[in-house]
């Protein structure tokens, strides 16, 4: 008896542990590719001087960097670095002004973020 009340303690904290997990990154994510199709746009809007929006690239780098910390204990720190990683070129093609390049970038960040909400969501082996 005492087993399975142990048992079932466990099971039900490690469902809520995987919840919190699905809404805190759900949250994060959502958050980032909000950003980044403002981001897109605004890029867009400055084709000529990309350097005027250095401080929005600033945003979104200082938002990820402040929450990739978290999802690192959560998830593979490889996963999470292909954001980083094209954080970092967008942000030295916005300071070198180049369009075509932060403009990948950009794009790259939108389609990074959409798979690593895959990656990241709800999946049994999270769980385990």
């Amino acid at each position: 008896m005492k087993k399975a009340i142990i048992v079932s303690i466990l099971t039900i904290f490690l469902f809520g542990l995987a919840t919190y997990e699905l809404i805190a990154v759900e949250k994060i994510i959502s958050n980032l590719e909000v950003m980044t199709v403002e981001l897109q746009t605004i890029i867009t809007d400055n084709k000529e001087n990309v350097v005027q929006t250095e401080t929005d690239v600033k945003k979104v780098r200082d938002y990820w960097s402040k929450h990739e910390e978290n999802l690192c204990l959560m998830f593979n720190h490889k996963d999470l670095s292909t954001i980083t990683d094209t954080l970092s070129r967008l942000s030295s093609s916005v300071t070198n002004n180049d369009y075509d390049n932060a403009i990948i970038e950009v794009n790259l960040l939108k389609e990074y973020s959409e798979k690593n909400r895959h990656i990241m969501g709800f999946n049994m082996q999270n769980l385990l």
